[in-house]
């Protein structure tokens, strides 16, 4: 059960790993929806001084959980520039700790309306299939996924941090600066930060990427990213309108 453990995916037994949506994949999803419900429970509970070790301990935990990740992959040769925090959840990692550490405006919405979409949509669509349940890749993955998901949930229904339409330009100078440097990562680097040359293994873009090419496959892209920007702008109304029933 354990041999496996440690193993890198080219190295991994033929069809060692699980398929999306298979039961697998959704047990994973309630576990994960129950420990979100709970940690929110929680934190919801406890005094304002509670939660501000909360957070710091959250903050440990998702540096932790990185540093256990680069060591594993350092130690067992296999480290390479693709597992540079440049991926948007790599992100999401740095922007929810410092907002954990140090809350301000701008990380605030940012964590809002972009990680947490961009966590939730690995969770659903998970590129780490091709890992067993029982590797440090797949556990890491699904574990610090929740995670990010989690806290800004955490964060906007206990009021800490509530997102506003009027801000989107945040969000929108966030992309401004980030995609033309990531985008220029990968063409250095032939990676693919963001997903911004081809879509993700197993996602709903790769039947489009396949049909109709990088310019259709972006173009959606980009028109799918807005979308979900409106949305959670909407989410977070419904939040906030739930956290003043509670």
């Amino acid at each position: 059960m354990f041999e496996d453990y440690f193993t890198y995916w080219d190295d991994l037994p033929e069809n060692s790993g699980f398929e999306l949506f298979s039961l697998t994949h959704i047990a994973w999803l309630i576990v994960i929806t129950a420990g979100i419900l709970c940690g929110i429970k929680f934190y919801m509970e406890s005094g304002v001084f509670k939660r501000r070790k909360i957070r710091l301990v959250f903050a440990g935990i998702l540096a932790g959980m990185e540093l256990y990740k680069d060591s594993v992959l350092i130690i067992t040769g296999n480290m390479d520039f693709q597992y540079l925090p440049f991926q948007l959840c790599g992100l999401a990692v740095i922007i929810e700790i410092l907002y954990l550490i140090h809350p301000g405006d701008f990380l605030g919405e940012i964590m809002c309306i972009v990680a947490l979409p961009g966590a939730l949509a690995a969770l659903i669509f998970p590129d780490w299939t091709r890992y067993p349940v029982v590797n440090f890749m797949s556990l890491h993955s699904f574990i610090i996924h929740g995670i990010l998901v989690m806290l800004p949930i955490m964060i906007m229904l206990s009021g800490e941090y509530i997102p506003r339409i009027s801000y989107i330009y945040r969000v929108l100078l966030f992309f401004a600066v980030v995609v033309p440097v990531i985008y220029v990562i990968n063409i250095w680097q032939d990676t693919n930060f963001m997903f911004l040359r081809w879509p993700s293994r197993s996602s709903p873009f790769e039947k489009i990427y396949a049909k109709r090419g990088y310019g259709f496959y972006m173009s959606i892209y980009g028109i799918v990213v807005v979308l979900v920007i409106l949305g959670m702008y909407g989410i977070a109304k419904l939040l906030e309108k739930l956290r003043k029933r509670i």
